[in-house]
């Protein structure tokens, strides 16, 4: 099967600011499970993490078939959000439950380590998984002591394009947001017993960011554009990262602005920082370039964003905006810009 999860890597502005998570994972290797729930109870200690909070829970949960593994129910709770009636943001999709024996599963190549167990339901395409109603209870049979589960959303199911906006994932440690390769948490289990746990979906909110420009580029004022969104006004090592964005070509000459569209995870408050490569020179956007217009303002050497671009949205937003303007030239521009756009 194709690709279910692949996250764009797009490095780093230069700031000590990691701009996306790298991996992937494949819908393969979806062995199906037993969806069985009576038992009886599990424990009620709690262990969570934010974008994807895992919580043991009291609901009965049958022993495993066999009584030297140990068997899971999960419960899976969709955060609130505001469904539109576009299909790309309605909350019918597909969904992909799994547990692993790692919590790195996912290979740079956009393939994953085969999981102990998963189910499928709904189907590409089909919109047969509502997020607006109750979903089943997963079950999972004949695991080990301890496992690391996950489960994907997909809303709009076009399998060819990789994650973004309208993918809804639990099971991660979000915490810290998407910088380097967001890690699953380990669910302890008791073997011979059967354990019942409530997942949080979070959902990679749409997020379009519209960049226009005050001051007279370097270039021609074509290139490469990328925003993020962080925590931090002042961003530098360790700055978490919860929203990231890229337009292969974008162009602000003239009057023009431009659209960057991307997501963002969680209700914010954010700052967003926005550049465009106008000389190609970002190496696909690990440094500040030469030449490059930004969002930023600098002070003694240090940059900052501007406090008129903290992103702020309802908490239930599927779909965010936001404006910003370039209104600083990076200097070293080279003479010449070969970049321009179609």
């Amino acid at each position: 099967m194709r690709a279910l999860l692949t996250v764009v890597c797009v490095g780093s502005l230069g700031l000590g600011l990691g701009l996306a998570a790298c991996g992937g994972a494949t819908a393969g290797n979806l062995a199906g499970g037993d969806a069985g729930t009576d038992g009886a109870p599990a424990s009620t200690t709690t262990s969570g993490q934010d974008g994807g909070t895992s919580v043991v829970t009291s609901a009965p949960c049958a022993p495993p078939g066999d009584p030297t593994k140990a068997a899971l129910c999960v419960t899976v709770v969709p955060e609130a959000m505001t469904f539109t009636s576009d299909p790309r943001f309605d909350g019918k999709g597909y969904l992909v439950a799994q547990a692993f024996d790692t919590s790195l599963p996912d290979y740079p190549d956009g393939g994953e380590t085969p999981s102990l167990a998963a189910q499928t339901f709904g189907e590409p395409d089909a919109g047969t998984v509502d997020l607006s109603q109750p979903l089943p209870v997963i079950r999972f049979d004949g695991l080990p002591g301890a496992v690391y589960p996950r489960v994907v959303f997909v809303d709009d199911p076009d399998t060819t394009v990789d994650i973004g906006a309208g993918t809804w994932l639990a099971g991660y440690d979000l915490g810290d947001g998407l910088g380097g390769q967001p890690a699953l948490v380990a669910q302890p289990l008791v073997v011979g017993s059967g354990t019942s746990i409530t997942m949080t979906l979070t959902a990679l909110r749409e997020l379009v960011v519209t960049m226009q420009r005050t001051v007279a580029p370097a270039g021609n004022g074509e290139g490469p554009a990328t925003f993020v969104a962080t925590t931090d006004q002042v961003p530098g090592n360790g700055s978490p990262l919860f929203g990231v964005g890229q337009n292969a070509c974008s162009r602000v000459d003239g009057t023009n602005q431009t659209q960057v569209s991307g997501f963002v995870i969680g209700s914010g408050p954010y700052y967003v920082a926005g550049i465009l490569d106008d000389f190609g020179l970002a190496d696909g956007g690990v440094t500040l370039p030469p030449g490059g217009l930004v969002s930023l303002q600098q002070t003694n050497g240090t940059f900052q964003i501007p406090a008129a671009d903290q992103l702020t949205y309802p908490a239930t937003a599927y779909r965010v905006s936001q404006t910003i303007t370039l209104d600083l030239v990076l200097p070293g521009a080279p003479a010449t810009d070969g970049i321009s756009c179609p």
